[in-house]
């Protein structure tokens, strides 16, 4: 009975020792589950946001391409606009005599007429260097005078002799002048031989050329002035 007895109670030693070790394995296994299991979920969320920078890489992409391609297409607008702009410039002026004719009251005294020879830029791009021709046909029926000198110095705005063998072309009845200071005359822009004053004596036509660096061939002016007498 006591040999039994003891059987009995180192059995339920041993059993509980085993339960014990097991409940500690479970403990662990559980534990190690938990951990597994945030293991999944951290990888689970890792994955989530990888798939969210790849798609925001690909939104990313597209709209690089889509601005490398708006730049390609911004160049070569701009290379279009370019050419049509340098098509479209337009090289224009304008010139005109303003006057008004003085009667004498003696048909023998001399006419006299006053006035500017107006030129105007009506192109789109500017005009540089201008210089004019006055020219008076026959040239000993009328004499010229107004803003204009042989020598460099002069008041601002004043004109000077464009040519060297300006005394020989005076006497073939063509006055050849230019700005003193140097000139860009701007679209929609005027510029003014101003105060002018012919003498004439005999019948006379005086007629006007204006010339620029982009106008070498030269343009008439819109009138002329005739005065018989």
């Amino acid at each position: 009975m006591n040999n039994q007895h003891i059987q009995l109670q180192q059995k339920v030693i041993h059993y509980r020792s085993e339960v014990a070790k097991y409940k500690q394995l479970l403990q662990l296994a559980e534990t190690e589950l938990k951990r597994e299991q945030l293991r999944n979920h951290y990888l689970q969320k890792q994955l989530e946001q990888m798939d969210e920078y790849e798609q925001t890489i690909e939104k990313l992409e597209q709209q690089l391409l889509f601005y490398e391609v708006a730049l390609e297409e911004e160049k070569k607008r701009k290379k279009e606009t370019k050419k049509e702009t340098k098509k479209e410039e337009i090289v224009r002026a304008h010139a005109y005599f303003a006057y008004a004719v003085m009667i004498p009251e003696e048909k023998e005294e001399h006419v006299t007429i006053v006035g500017d020879f107006v030129i105007e830029n009506i192109g789109n791009t500017p005009l540089n260097d201008p210089i004019i021709c006055l020219r008076l046909r026959p040239a000993h029926h009328a004499q010229l005078s107004g803003k204009f000198s042989f020598r460099q110095l002069q008041e601002e705005g004043g004109w000077t002799f464009a040519v060297e063998d300006w005394r020989q072309k005076i006497k073939e009845g063509e006055y050849w002048l230019k700005p003193i200071d140097e000139t860009t005359l701007l679209p929609n822009e005027q510029l003014r031989f101003p105060s002018f004053e012919l003498r004439i004596d005999q019948t006379v036509v005086v007629e006007a050329f204006v010339y620029f660096r982009q106008l070498k061939q030269g343009i008439p002016s819109f009138n002329h002035i005739v005065v018989n007498k």
